[in-house]
């Protein structure tokens, strides 16, 4: 069950960069987002708070932030569990 509920809230992680960037028809959980510009600098800020929001946990922004949300795989692993 804990399983569907993880991916539940990756999936409203990826609906929200879906709605982002209306020429994506989907984001592999194993993207690059900050190399395939999906996350730019603009928007970083606006996507760790969603992060925040559907997860429930603080996402600190310090040297090791980037490398933990680069992907929603990761995303997944750091925040939705």
């Amino acid at each position: 069950m804990n399983q569907i509920i993880n991916l539940d809230k990756i999936n409203e992680v990826r609906q929200w960069l879906l709605s982002k960037k209306k020429y994506l028809s989907d984001i592999p959980l194993d993207l690059d987002l900050i190399e395939n510009d999906v996350v730019d600098s603009l928007s970083f800020v606006e996507y760790v708070l969603v992060i925040e929001e559907i997860s429930g946990k603080e996402v600190v922004v310090d040297d090791t932030v980037l490398d933990k949300v680069r992907t929603l795989d990761r995303v997944q692993l750091h925040y939705m569990q």
